[in-house]
């Protein structure tokens, strides 16, 4: 069963480790191999040392008897999709980042955990979320499809010495994604 704790600063070593994992089993064939593998836990956990302290940004963990298998950061937009306006934006969240570790993939963590930000969004009063991944990573693009999200933007980013298209999805109402209560 996956239970979800908020992360504190004692966690941010495990978000390093998550996050530098997450990516190296998302990307790799995606990004450039050699920078995937010179990415460092510790500094990863300097940056969401820093991400923790921001109270815009909330990050959670999710575990599998009490091992830390995957985490979630969401908070206020960040990126915006193209053409939102700042007046009356469509969407007023964004999932910063959502990693799975990947013997964990397709066992319900990346549902539990995006329902959950879905979730702890409403009380901050947002009803509508987006988020960014590579066009490349189908397997990440087809849950969020399956996950009742719109392809709503694209840009192009620079990770590593690779140039991608970053798609952004969308969900205007997340109500509809967690009015299911299951996990």
């Amino acid at each position: 069963m996956t239970e979800i704790y908020k992360a504190t600063q004692k966690e941010a070593d495990i978000l390093g480790v998550l996050h530098v994992e997450g990516w190296r089993g998302a990307y790799g064939g995606i990004i450039n191999q050699e920078y995937l593998d010179e990415l460092k836990p510790g500094e990863k956990a300097d940056l969401w040392t820093e991400w923790l302290d921001n109270p815009e940004i909330k990050a959670d963990i999710a575990y599998i008897d009490n091992h830390p298998v995957g985490f979630v950061a969401y908070g206020r937009i960040h990126t915006p999709p193209p053409g939102q306006s700042a007046i009356r934006p469509l969407y007023t969240a964004e999932i910063l980042a959502l990693y799975i570790l990947p013997d964990y993939w397709r066992k319900g963590v990346g549902t539990s955990l995006l329902k959950h930000a879905a979730r702890e969004l409403k009380p901050m009063k947002h009803t509508s979320m987006c988020l960014w991944v590579l066009d490349k990573n189908k397997r990440a693009c087809g849950f969020y499809e399956a996950m009742g999200a719109t392809r709503i933007g694209k840009h192009f980013v620079e990770i590593g010495g690779t140039k991608a298209k970053e798609v952004c999805y969308g969900w205007r109402y997340t109500h509809d994604l967690i009015q299911d209560k299951s996990p």
